[in-house]
């Protein structure tokens, strides 16, 4: 399989060339993703390539469909985060392979017929790619979420969820159990009781009021006990009284 190779600047101002290597892509299985009469194979890809200059220079050869960046050769599609804002997907950094799949066959010809003399502009006036501070300003402006988004975001992930465990739900009904059981359920779900609001208060307000009399009670009880005991205590307190005075009347004075 021939393989061509490419020369490539990331702008007019800098004197270091970089080399690309391409091929038509091959592989044993079909694949409509990446077909192999209209894919294009790229290998030693720069970090600072982006899928928007790689479709405007490889237009050159013909009309590009798509362009797809991965770590490591593959006939599978890239992995594309469903949302954004949660995402594990990581990111492609660093050297990765190309793949720059064309509307029609020709173009793979063309491409590969290029002179090894070619040199590549990446970044130029027109579509310039942002470096240093400007990328880094990009950046931090791109981590500010709009609100709107992450709502339906949200809202999309949650309703995802709750779809994925009515499915686990169901299928673990149908599942029999040790003795071959399977669980039946009855679809029919219960109408929610509607209430007037003024009913609703009604009902608030007598048990906070029942609540107010039963602590009433309670404490009354206590004060009553407290009371009853005080008088017990002085009761006894008077019969001893009484008991100390006859026992000092009883006592006689026997000198002899």
């Amino acid at each position: 399989m021939p393989i061509a190779i490419v020369g490539l600047k990331f702008s007019e101002e800098n004197k270091g060339v970089h080399q690309l290597l391409w091929k038509q892509h091959t592989i044993r299985t079909h694949s409509e993703l990446k077909p192999t009469d209209r894919t294009l194979f790229v290998v030693n890809v720069p970090p600072y390539c982006t899928k928007e200059a790689f479709q405007r220079l490889f237009s050159e050869y013909g009309k590009v469909q798509n362009v797809y960046f991965h770590k490591k050769p593959t006939s599978g599609p890239p992995q594309v985060a469903k949302y954004p804002y949660f995402s594990t997907v990581a990111p492609v950094l660093g050297f990765k392979v190309a793949y720059i799949v064309f509307t029609h066959s020709s173009a793979i010809k063309k491409a590969m017929s290029v002179s090894p003399a070619t040199v590549l502009v990446l970044s130029s006036q027109e579509h310039p790619i942002l470096t240093g501070v400007q990328k880094w300003r990009q950046q931090y402006n791109e981590q500010f979420v709009s609100q709107a988004k992450m709502n339906d975001e949200i809202k999309g992930l949650m309703a995802e969820y709750d779809r994925k465990k009515e499915q686990e739900k169901a299928a673990a009904q149908q599942e029999p159990d040790d003795e071959g059981w399977v669980t039946v359920t009855s679809m029919k779900k219960k109408k929610p009781k509607v209430e007037k609001v003024d009913e609703l208060k009604s009902k608030k307000n007598r048990k906070k009021k029942k609540r107010q009399q039963l602590v009433n009670f309670y404490t009354f009880q206590h004060r009553q006990a407290k009371m009853d005991h005080l008088a017990q205590l002085r009761k006894k307190f008077e019969e001893d009284k009484k008991r100390i005075n006859l026992m000092k009347e009883s006592r006689k004075f026997r000198p002899y």
